[in-house]
């Protein structure tokens, strides 16, 4: 009940709410005061009462106990103490003798420190290209993100257990600094991927496919996570928002090897014809025709189609016109199983904190009840959202042969077995394909020498603006060690707004030893940043 009060107390009108409280407790306590001095008495036998005599004793009483209560018992609640340090005036309160501990990325490179003598104090190194992330601590906007669920612990008043007598709380005084949280990021691949982004709206997200730890979780635009106030109050660009994990787009093409791989498992892994015109699912459907199509009309030319082309063409081709025709042969049944098994009508969870979690959110495909219904969402458009976080996990089981992860943002969360989406011999299929998009196919641009980028293309069609591009890759083939997926919001074709991104993500991660043998010339030379950005006083 406290925790419940407090947390409604703790939100974005908490401050409005308790003013509102005090004045309406004030205009009670003068009225009942009034009433008992001025009222007139009610004889029952030998005493006399008042009706408010009676309430204004049990208040008094009830306001007591509470005081009494919130006293001894309010700290062990975690959010009635984030509340009191919140709203707390006093000048020797116990917080101002408490120093808030770091973030730390997975290096133990500073992400967030905090700054002595100073109860909202906090310095954020990497500035709008980690407060997505890592949020902010503020004594007006509240905290956010994983300073938000883990507040108790950088705040040092977190019980070591749930069973901790009540008596070692009482007795034990509060620790002089709060505890570290440490994060999986990498705070080289965080800043050059927010660099990449060069201010566009897109997000990007980084992530080893078989743990599923996350080494670079950007949104932009980003903003100062000391002065969030202008950022919550820009409509047009929405800095404030997380694009990695709210934002909900089309996938587009990138949706293309999770079908493939159902295809796989289901003994469809055949040719079919792609003709120029188009195909056409079923009554009341409309024509889906490859992007060739309309390129051509642009010219005043007729495209004749692909003809008949494998599963693997249909890959490296980005064939709207096969996916479509393949998505429908798969029927509804297995289709909507897979939706269910990648969670894509799902929030996906990607970190467990001391007081609650981080969870993406939910995207949205429909339940298809008819076969000529899977046309469109098989090419990932038509009723189809995700996050780019969903993007990255399916991509992810790809990488791990069938098996999607459950990507974690703290290195204390365990490793979770994940979920299995198709057979091992049909994510190698598939990854043999992504492997020809980047040798001879759409995503030709991603090519490095020697390190064997698998990737594929995306371009979602949106009703109102440019298309927005996708490009979501892992490497090496054989044995895949990353997973990137980018989107830029309308940034137009996948292979030149988004593939550029995700191919120098990639490189850099090669250099600091990812995707090869770690090198330690690349690591003291990434150790050197923090430090100078530190230098700088706080943000980026």
């Amino acid at each position: 009940m406290l925790n419940a009060f407090t947390h409604l107390l703790s939100g974005p009108q908490g401050t409005a709410l308790l003013k509102g409280l005090k004045v309406l407790f004030l205009a009670l306590f003068a009225i009942s005061v009034f009433a008992l001095l001025a009222s007139p008495t009610v004889k029952r036998g030998k005493s006399s009462y008042t009706l408010l005599r009676v309430i204004f004793v049990f208040s008094v009483i009830a306001i007591l106990c509470c005081q009494a209560y919130w006293q001894i018992f309010g700290f062990t609640h975690p959010q009635f103490s984030r509340f009191i340090r919140r709203y707390n005036r006093r000048p020797n309160a116990a917080e101002l003798q408490v120093l808030r501990g770091p973030i730390l990325d997975r290096r133990g490179m500073v992400l967030a420190a905090p700054i002595p003598g100073d109860i909202w104090g906090r310095r954020y190194p990497l500035g709008p290209a980690g407060v997505h992330p890592m949020g902010y601590y503020h004594s007006k906007y509240g905290i956010t993100a994983v300073e938000r669920v883990n507040d108790p612990l950088l705040s040092g008043y977190l019980p070591e257990s749930d069973e901790e007598p009540l008596s070692k709380r009482l007795l034990t005084p509060r620790a002089k600094e709060g505890k570290e949280v440490s994060l999986t990021l990498d705070i080289r691949l965080q800043l050059l991927a927010y660099d990449k982004l060069d201010g566009k709206k897109g997000a990007v997200v980084v992530m080893t496919p078989n743990s599923g730890d996350l080494l670079a979780l950007v949104s932009s635009p980003g903003f100062d996570p000391r002065s969030p106030a202008a950022a919550m109050l820009d409509d047009v660009n929405k800095p404030a928002f997380n694009r990695a994990v709210q934002g909900l787009y089309p996938p587009g093409s990138t949706f293309k090897p999770l079908i493939a791989g159902m295809a796989i498992d289901r003994g469809l892994n055949i040719a079919l014809n792609c003709p120029g015109e188009g195909y056409i699912a079923g009554p009341h459907t409309p024509a889906i025709r490859d992007s060739e199509y309309y390129a051509y009309a642009r010219r005043g030319a007729v495209w004749k189609g692909w003809g008949v082309i494998s599963l693997k063409d249909a890959i490296v081709h980005s064939s709207n016109v096969y996916f479509a025709q393949l998505g429908v042969k798969c029927g509804t049944a297995p289709f909507n199983a897979l939706m269910e098994k990648a969670r894509i009508n799902e929030p996906i969870r990607y970190l467990v904190g001391s007081i609650g979690e981080l969870k993406s959110a939910k995207g949205f495909v429909p339940l298809i009840d008819k076969p000529r219904l899977l046309a469109q969402p098989a090419i990932g458009q038509g009723r189809l959202l995700v996050t780019p976080l969903h993007v990255a996990c399916f991509t992810a089981a790809i990488a791990a042969d069938g098996v999607m992860p459950t990507p974690r943002l703290a290195v204390t969360d365990p490793v979770d077995p994940g979920v299995t989406l198709f057979s091992a011999q049909a994510a190698r299929a598939v990854r043999h394909a992504m492997r020809e998009v980047v040798t001879r196919g759409t995503g030709k641009a991603a090519e490095i020498p020697g390190l064997e980028i698998c990737g594929k293309t995306g371009t979602a069609q949106v009703p109102h603006g440019a298309d927005h591009a996708w490009f979501t890759c892992f490497a090496p083939e054989k044995n895949p060690r990353i997973v990137v997926t980018v989107i830029v919001e309308h940034g137009g074709f996948g292979a030149q707004s988004a593939l550029p991104i995700a191919r120098d993500i990639i490189r850099e991660a090669d250099r600091l030893g990812y995707l090869k043998t770690a090198r330690k010339t690349a690591d003291r030379e990434g150790a050197a940043l923090p430090a100078r950005l530190l230098a700088q006083g706080g943000s980026r």
